[in-house]
């Protein structure tokens, strides 16, 4: 009786540590990586010879990106895992306030974001969770966005913030409404 209620316990600490993290990380902003080439040629200044008029580039095509389609390209990256890509687009105030509440549900030995995301993606793996999710677009322009998302495995619901500051969709804040 001793090892099933242990068994259980742990399920239900893995399954709240994934609904916790599932929020958490769906909560993020993050800068411009300064290792962007992107980024570090809009801010070199042209050469002499070409006119000031050419500085002001087009719109890049990924700004065309809806927030729904930045957090499923971020949660798809969260569970391969692709650590680079679910790193960048998260804050590090928001990784700090996550790896914070995996050690709150007794999770310890994590303390950077690729050492979470990769645990992460490990329990998802493990459980078999579906990272299937139903968006609803609370307010969205073009650099900020709130959406209700529902994850339909587990019932498990939030408002995910996100901005983008440059061309990514980064995630900013989440809370929980609802859960099974």
């Amino acid at each position: 009786m001793t090892g099933w209620n242990s068994t259980r316990k742990t399920a239900t600490a893995a399954a709240i540590f994934l609904m916790t993290l599932t929020f958490a990380l769906t909560s993020c902003a993050a800068g411009a990586d300064p290792a962007d080439p992107t980024e570090t040629a809009r801010s070199t200044p042209p050469p002499a010879s070409e006119p000031a008029a050419t500085q002001t580039a087009e719109p890049p095509a990924a700004e065309s990106q809806s927030a729904s389609d930045g957090f499923r390209e971020w949660l798809e990256a969260s569970r391969l895992p692709d650590v680079d890509i679910a790193c960048a687009r998260l804050t590090p105030d928001l990784v700090t306030r996550m790896i914070a509440e995996l050690e709150a549900h007794g999770m310890t030995g994590v303390s950077n974001c690729e050492q979470m995301i990769t645990a992460t993606a490990g329990l998802y793996r493990s459980l078999d969770q579906s990272a299937e999710v139903d968006i609803a677009v609370q307010s969205e322009t073009a650099t900020d966005a709130t959406l209700s998302v529902t994850y339909l495995a587990s019932g498990d619901c939030g408002t995910v913030v996100m901005t983008r500051p440059g061309t990514e969709w980064i995630l900013t804040d989440q809370s929980m409404e609802c859960g099974s």
